[in-house]
């Protein structure tokens, strides 16, 4: 089990602190997200993301321990910046209701379901999946319209800029694994490409897909309104009958959402 241990906040503004900083991973208390955060000498402490110069300065060190990064930065002509803002509002927002949610709706699957995943890694790559995001230009992000075939390549790409990001950190490999293909499908027909042989994480992947989509379609966006439960489960329905999500989880869903979503 962690330790968190009190740690001086006004410290943690200095550079040379910062620069000795880690993500550790993200815990969920009384159904509010934290970003868990360690230093060198081995304290940990909790934040929200709403500190803008840690957030910063712990993504800097994810991107220079990963070249790939900038690679993949380059190659989609983004320029390097890290929106904190956007961070703020994932964790403090979306990110949390889709862990929310997940864990919901892992609580109804059967327990002979339940086993095929690890209840620890679905509930942190829940509240991870899209830290990626912070990467991606806010006019894209926040587009009062349908993306073109270029912006839609470009946010295609959150997911994998998670788990490179988050791959240079201290995060079990299956939580990584979840991050990376929480857009895939039992089609294979998602994103990034899945190996045809990789089936392990499928459930993992199915329930924070799920979450993940219900969530975004409660939720007002700026190209559309907020939709109702029953327009939410509609558009999900057809991707069941399209053999896309597993009938299992999209009840599981069904039900919590009924009994927890107002």
């Amino acid at each position: 089990m962690l330790s968190y241990n009190p740690i001086n906040t006004e410290m943690l503004n200095t550079p040379r602190l910062q620069k000795r900083l880690s993500l550790k991973g993200a815990v969920q208390i009384s159904c509010h997200s934290f970003l868990v955060y360690k230093e060198d000498g081995g304290k940990t402490f909790l934040k929200t993301g709403k500190d803008e110069n840690i957030q910063k300065s712990v993504v800097r060190n994810m991107i220079e321990s990963n070249p790939f990064i900038s690679k993949m930065l380059r190659r989609y002509h983004i320029k390097p910046s890290i929106d904190t803002k956007t961070l703020m509002e994932l964790t403090n927002g979306h990110m949390n209701e889709t862990c929310n949610i997940a864990m919901g709706v892992y609580s109804i699957l059967s327990e002979k379901i339940k086993k095929q995943v690890d209840k620890i890694c679905l509930k942190e790559a829940s509240m991870l999946h899209d830290l990626g995001k912070i990467l991606i230009p806010s006019k894209i992000l926040n587009k009062p319209a349908k993306l073109n075939t270029k912006e839609r390549k470009i946010m295609n790409i959150h997911s994998t800029l998670g788990y490179e990001l988050l791959k240079t950190q201290d995060i079990n490999p299956e939580t990584l694994a979840l991050i990376k293909y929480h857009h895939q499908n039992l089609k294979h027909s998602g994103y990034p490409n899945l190996p045809i042989e990789n089936t392990s994480s499928d459930l993992g992947v199915q329930i924070i897909s799920i979450a993940d989509k219900y969530s975004a379609l409660r939720e007002p966006r700026c190209y559309r309104k907020r939709l109702s439960r029953l327009e939410a489960l509609l558009i999900l329905y057809r991707e069941v009958r399209e053999g896309k999500i597993l009938p299992d989880v999209f009840q599981a869903l069904v039900r919590y959402a009924e009994k927890y979503d107002n």
